[in-house]
């Protein structure tokens, strides 16, 4: 590289300054452009030696000044200059889209140099880069073109907020939702580029990639190398950037190359242009709520839904309950289950009983977690993206229910999910693109990046911050908020039963209903998780689970200390004299009286309840094949 240097050095270096023609040529020129005044020669000088030494200091001096970074956007901000056909912008600096970024052009150089055989000469698209770099690239690779491409800013009211808005009215019963417009790169017809190169700021601090100009730079990005592929040749993209590009735009998968703080790659242009016909953000549905016609996806075999059970097997029944919801509701897509070396080979051979195929993955360990906290393993999610022969997976947790097909949700890029709160997702329910190397990036990140609640929900919002909204009635959290008006709940319990299903997904938060009596939701007798409760919503759950086969519903039988906690937490109601009065009813699950430990005595744990209640749900579903025929305790 050593010959290549003078390539990538920046233009206006000292030396290259110091060698350039005293006479008017071509630096001469330069400064005519400019409209600079510079002393002319004189004929009739006594000194006509001097002169000319006088008169190349003062180029060489002038231009040293002219191509530093200061005066270069002076420069841009109160003239206009003609490169290639293409207007440099008058506008005056936006702070927002300044990067920082050190361009390290060797880099840069090693990113580019093997394109169109290293023959070097390439059509380039420059989009954020400044005087001094577009200098800099020119002089990096002479032989090519080079086209500023104009990018009008956004509109300074336009925050993250307003692009990823908490609520939208997405039933569109008093508005239709609308995402406010970023403007589009200004591009003459047919253009065409081998590279489109731009340069992103970012910040380093926390929420650095919530930023307005970042996604506007990559959208734009993404737009021109859709606009500009020349059949099957396709384009290159190079981010100069200290932080990752987004992950579900520009794919790593595509990532051809990575130099220092330089990012090369070749997007699939077709998919590029799906992602383009989506909202700017989740502003709008990306999928509407009542949509006619919905997109299927032709490659079935390489589309699945997927959950993970790990650390206990509390959730094996629920697991196997959501399978069925799905195969009652028509689907015929795989079901794959990701189980650590906590979940028996019993609850596994369940679990493949109820349709899901099961791999065996290690625990990924939060690094931010205590130990033995109920969020130290969570981020074993991780693991989803490495079943790469999947091309669409539908992650979907373990407690919930799927009442109406969700197959059409194969369509949808990652990451599509329900809003959450503020510009957060949920991840109950999301499409993923597996990839190997964005497992790379989630490893890569845990111990820089915060989740703003201690789980993997909080963590993957850090890094896919552009995400694609569809109705929360396909992810309906079983859930009545604080300040919930009284027709508001009405309305909830309407849709937790109303047959046919309007709900597509049911999400079961609060205490799960297989952890329950099915004669009631418990969540009623405990002070805090009251606003959990609904018997609507419970019995829906059951209805499924009775439907089931009687060898399925033995994962689903409850553990002693469980029925022992149960009593013990309905007696604590009783005291409160809660006015729902859940309490006052009697039991009549026959799991109640049916036993399959050694020992099953729930009744006498409640002499010392008080003293242990913390450890009563540990453990609370069959753990291991019943040793005998079932009796009552």
């Amino acid at each position: 590289m050593g010959s290549l240097e003078a390539r990538y050095r920046p233009a206006g270096a000292a030396e290259d300054t110091a060698k350039r023609r005293t006479q008017k040529s071509k630096s001469f020129k330069e400064v005519e452009k400019f409209d600079v005044f510079v002393l002319e020669k004189s004929s009739g000088c006594k000194f006509r030696s001097l002169q000319l030494l006088l008169f190349a200091i003062m180029s060489a001096a002038f231009l040293t000044l002219l191509y530093t970074p200061s005066v270069y956007e002076h420069q841009l901000q109160s003239s206009s200059r003609l490169v290639n056909g293409w207007i440099w912008d008058k506008r005056s600096s936006d702070p927002r889209y300044v990067s920082s970024a050190s361009i390290q052009w060797e880099d840069v150089y090693k990113s580019i140099q093997n394109l169109n055989g290293g023959e070097q000469k390439l059509k380039v698209g420059l989009l954020n880069f400044n005087r001094t770099e577009f200098g800099a690239w020119t002089n990096m690779l002479p032989e090519s073109d080079f086209s500023v491409i104009r990018l009008e800013h956004a509109n300074e009211t336009i925050t993250w907020q307003t692009l990823y808005p908490e609520w939208i009215d997405e039933e569109e019963e008093t508005e239709i939702p609308s995402c406010p417009s970023l403007p589009d790169p200004n591009l003459p017809r047919s253009t065409h580029f081998d590279v489109v190169a731009v340069k992103l700021p970012c910040t380093r601090v926390a929420g650095w990639s919530r930023d307005v100009a970042r996604l506007h730079l990559q959208l734009s990005a993404a737009k021109i190398a859709a606009t500009t592929a020349r059949g099957n040749a396709g384009v290159h993209v190079l981010f100069v950037t200290d932080c990752f590009p987004i992950p579900n735009l520009f794919s790593c998968k595509n990532l051809v190359k990575r130099e220092g703080n330089a990012w090369l790659y070749k997007p699939d242009v077709k998919a590029l242009k799906e992602k383009l016909r989506l909202p700017v953000g989740s502003c709008e549905l990306a999928v509407p709520l009542n949509a006619k016609a919905r997109l299927y996806t032709v490659d079935r075999r390489r589309e699945a839904y997927a959950t993970i059970l790990h650390s206990a097997s509390e959730y094996v029944c629920g697991a196997i309950t959501a399978a069925q919801s799905i195969r009652q509701a028509g689907s015929t897509r795989d079901l794959v289950i990701l189980v650590d070396d906590t979940i028996s080979d019993h609850h596994r051979k369940g679990l493949e009983s109820a349709g899901w195929k099961v791999r065996i993955i290690e625990r990924i360990r939060n690094p931010k977690a205590e130990r033995d906290a109920y969020n130290e393993w969570n981020y074993s999610k991780f693991r989803l993206w490495q079943l790469t022969d999947y091309d669409k997976v539908i992650f979907i947790d373990a407690d919930l229910l799927i009442l109406r097909n969700i197959d059409f949700l194969f369509a949808m890029p990652e990451i599509t999910a329900t809003g959450n709160n503020a510009t957060l997702f949920n991840s109950g329910v999301m499409v993923i693109e597996p990839s190997n190397c964005t497992f790379s990036l989630l490893m890569e990140h845990i111990n820089e990046i915060t989740s703003y609640n201690g789980g993997d929900q909080g963590y993957l919002n850090e890094i896919f911050t552009w995400w694609h909204r569809i109705p929360k009635h396909m992810n309906f959290l079983k859930h009545f908020w604080e300040g919930d008006e009284e027709e508001v709940k009405a309305k909830k319990t309407r849709l937790f039963g109303a047959n046919p299903p309007i709900l597509y997904v049911l999400h079961y938060l609060g205490r799960k209903p297989w952890l329950c009596f099915r004669d009631y939701d418990c969540n009623w007798n405990v002070e805090i998780l009251r606003e959990f409760a609904s018997d609507v919503a419970h019995a829906r759950w059951w209805k499924v689970h009775n439907k089931m086969p009687k060898k399925l519903q033995s994962y689903c039988l409850l553990r002693s200390r469980l029925k022992a906690g149960l009593e013990w937490e309905r007696r604590q109601a009783e005291k409160a004299n809660f006015t729902d009065g859940h309490w006052k009813r009697n039991i009549t699950d026959p799991r109640l009286k049916t036993c399959f430990e050694k020992f099953c005595f729930w009744e006498s744990m409640l002499w010392h309840w008080g003293e242990n209640k913390t450890n009563s749900t540990k453990n609370t579903v069959a753990p291991s094949p019943p040793t005998a025929s079932l009796s009552s305790s």
